[in-house]
């Protein structure tokens, strides 16, 4: 610790004490003390030095340190709901949203339950934006937790203009997939991958249940009966859209990838700030191949999921 001299501890408190308790502005303190402003900034550096001012985060009531799962998971930021579900997730992901987006961002989305209570909790904001769907159409019932869908209802809450991306998330075979990716309003938006700033992604679960799986054999039907392990990548564990990962969260590839409309492994490896959303427990093994591969940047979750996180990486 720095000691400081008797009339220069008596400077420090001052211009401590008219910054932190009267919160005063440093010009009107420099005004005050008859320094010049700069000389106010490190007075008050001065005094975080020499421990007269220690300044300290106290965590909401009830909630709980995170900072070493965070640290063990290796993404940049964890961001953990009270409360458990995915409208608790939702809520703190929109939070999230709203700090970070700048005015003019390319937004991509992927689809999900999880995403669509984000976008149903974002406030209304003109941040005119660009929003693109990471994934084709996965549901032929129109479900409001679509890709598309969810980028319309996002592009209504923020302003400025979303892409529909009139396609299906998986397709019979590679010939009709290159067709697609051909058709002038599918191209605009595969186009637009590669300008995307953040991407908003539901962490999934590979199994027999998952979307693309019962897409994949409904595109399926006629060409012959498929196993699973034809379905979806051998060893696959965790999803982002219509993209497979095992479980060190290395890419899965497989013949899938090309029956599938969406952004690629390496288009979002390139995204400068991946967010990943997740409820619940059952989705531990997924979060942790995802996070350990570095698939994501920010993990936002809701504590029973943190909770068994703590446990699965050896610190429950």
């Amino acid at each position: 610790m720095t000691r400081a001299a008797p009339v220069d501890a008596d400077l420090l408190v001052r211009a401590s004490r008219l910054y932190y308790l009267e919160e005063r502005g440093q010009a009107e303190i420099a005004r005050l003390l008859r320094i010049s402003r700069p000389g106010v900034s490190r007075l008050l550096q001065r005094a975080r030095k020499a421990k007269i001012v220690e300044i300290r985060v106290r965590e909401a009531a009830g909630s709980e340190d995170w900072r070493s799962l965070e640290r063990r998971l290796g993404v940049k930021e964890l961001h953990v709901a009270s409360e458990g579900g995915i409208e608790a997730v939702g809520s703190l992901g929109a939070r999230f949203f709203e700090r970070t987006v700048r005015r003019g961002d390319v937004i991509g989305l992927t689809a999900g339950t999880t995403l669509s209570a984000f976008v149903q909790s974002v406030k209304p904001s003109p941040f005119d934006l660009e929003i693109v769907p990471l994934v084709g159409a996965l549901w032929d019932t129109g479900e409001d937790f679509d890709g598309s869908f969810l980028c319309q209802e996002l592009r209504r809450r923020t302003g400025g203009t979303h892409r529909m991306l009139s396609a299906p998330a998986v397709v019979r075979d590679e010939k009709f997939m290159r067709a697609l990716r051909l058709e002038p309003r599918v191209r605009s938006v595969l186009e637009r991958y590669d300008a995307v700033r953040s991407a908003f992604l539901g962490i999934g679960v590979a199994s027999e249940n998952h979307p693309v799986a019962v897409a994949a054999k409904a595109a399926a039907k006629g060409r012959g009966s498929a196993r699973r392990t034809e379905i979806l990548p051998r060893g696959a564990v965790a999803s982002v859209g219509c993209l497979f990962f095992d479980a060190e969260g290395r890419p899965c590839v497989s013949s899938l990838d090309r029956r599938t409309i969406g952004i690629s492994h390496d288009q979002l490896k390139a995204v400068p700030v991946r967010v990943g959303l997740a409820a619940g427990a059952k989705k531990l093994d997924a979060t942790l191949a995802l996070a350990h591969g570095g698939v994501l940047d920010v993990l936002i979750i809701d504590a029973p999921l943190a909770r068994s996180l703590l446990q699965a990486t050896g610190q429950g």
